[in-house]
């Protein structure tokens, strides 16, 4: 039985075993979510289950995990299965703002969500890319501050606060699980007498976070394969 790409075959309310075949490309993808459109029921039912990823097919993540567990039955197996020239990549975390604002952590590859007890043997065979989205770039630094002195009869005034100088440059997106790079510090122009107040130029934002290739969240989960792992798989 074919849907939108994915094969479901195999599977039976006595046991058996659920092997879902996705043949095309597609985005944040819910192993729960496949499996219970054919009959799996995570709250009664320990039926394995086989996701196999096809040559060529590239699973993405665009705001959230690429490719996740659900919260399945504690006892059922779950092996994954991606071929050469299979891919399964998170998303790139966002820049940062002016202000040193610091880029976000890229997405995550694989998630396996929590899980307490149970017999359930998990597994990630690679043959082909499992990466974590890069990091995102850091945001530049503000501009100086700087309030201009004035002499005058009763002593030395202050101008209204202005910014001066120029804000430093974002930083680049990392990539596949790699982190951003910091965005480079502000410059300001130190024209301001001393008598005056002044705010020196803000530094770079810190570069956000790679993602995982596959977070395990505790679980026990082999990860296989002679493929490539580009992220962390704790």
């Amino acid at each position: 039985m074919s849907n939108f790409g994915y094969q479901i075959l195999g599977f039976g309310s006595g046991g058996g075993t659920i092997v879902i075949n996705i043949t095309s490309n597609a985005v944040e993808q819910n192993i729960l979510t496949l499996a219970t459109a054919f009959g799996y029921n995570a709250a009664t039912s320990n039926t394995p289950i086989i996701v196999n990823i096809a040559s060529g097919v590239t699973i993405s993540g665009s705001s959230t995990y690429a490719l996740r567990t659900g919260a399945l039955n504690a006892d059922s197996d779950l092996i994954i299965n991606i071929a050469a020239t299979a891919s399964v990549v998170g998303y790139t975390g966002a820049t940062g703002g002016v202000n040193s604002i610091p880029g976000s952590p890229g997405g995550d590859a694989i998630y396996f969500e929590t899980s307490t007890g149970g017999r359930g043997v998990y597994s990630v065979i690679n043959s082909g890319t499992v990466g974590g989205g890069g990091g995102g770039g850091g945001g530049g630094g503000q501009q100086g501050l700087a309030l201009t002195a004035y002499g005058g009869k009763f002593g030395t005034s202050c101008s209204a606060p202005t910014l001066t100088g120029y804000t430093g440059a974002n930083g680049a997106a990392g990539g596949l699980g790699q982190a951003g790079s910091a965005g480079s510090a502000g410059a300001w122009y130190a024209t301001a007498i001393p008598a005056c107040y002044t705010q020196t130029a803000g530094s770079g934002g810190a570069g956000g976070a790679a993602g995982f290739a596959v977070r395990k969240n505790g679980r026990t989960v082999s990860i296989t394969g002679g493929g490539s792992y580009l992220g962390s798989t704790a």
